[in-house]
């Protein structure tokens, strides 16, 4: 379907010089006695690379079709550099680049953590992106003692997860314990349940 590029807004996805892009800003700059400059930041979906688009006012793009999907991690192959996931309901194996998930946010994947897939539907299904929940719960397998009253280090230490990620934490925290994690700023944020 034909869309008008002043009609883009961000999360839409269109084709560009064939490929699927997504956008992620978008501005408009008015020039006057002539028709607007529109700057777009898109994401493009072939090659993971952001960049900077331009057109005029009154283009047209090509809009792409495409829905998301809940869809399960099972694990990341280190050998291979992808990352097999497992639709829900038919439990069927699909195996995508590494490249799908930054290498920061790989450290907070768990076997049956539910991710999001962005799918397109031009010319079949296909993965285009996939998103890690904003928060995560995983269990501390690794933390040094804590002397009482030892705020001489800033008040926390660091802790080894269940996926082998390190993180610091507050002293309190021990072997054992479940905790929340902000996987956008890679932070704690809580604990959920002692161990």
């Amino acid at each position: 379907m034909s869309l008008p590029v002043n009609d883009l807004h961000k999360d839409t996805i269109f084709k560009h010089s064939g490929q699927a892009h997504k956008v992620l800003e978008y501005k408009l700059k008015n020039i006057a006695r002539g028709k607007a400059d529109i700057k777009i930041k898109v994401l493009n979906l072939e090659n993971g690379a952001t960049v900077e688009v331009g057109f005029k006012s009154g283009q047209k793009v090509e809009e792409v079709a495409n829905h998301y999907e809940d869809i399960g991690f099972v694990y990341f192959d280190k050998r291979k550099d992808q990352i097999v996931l497992a639709d829900l309901e038919t439990k069927k194996r699909i195996v995508v680049s590494a490249d799908m998930i930054t290498e920061e946010k790989r450290h907070y994947l768990s076997e049956g953590l539910k991710l999001r897939a962005l799918i397109l539907e031009d010319g079949g299904e296909k993965i285009a992106a996939l998103e890690i929940p904003i928060t995560v719960e995983l269990e501390v397998v690794q933390a040094p003692p804590s002397d009482k009253g030892d705020t001489a280090s800033g008040g926390g230490k660091p802790v080894t997860l269940s996926t082998g990620a390190v993180l610091h934490v507050p002293l309190f925290i021990k072997n054992g314990d479940v905790i929340k994690i902000n996987t956008e700023r890679g932070e704690y944020m809580e604990r959920v349940s002692g161990g």
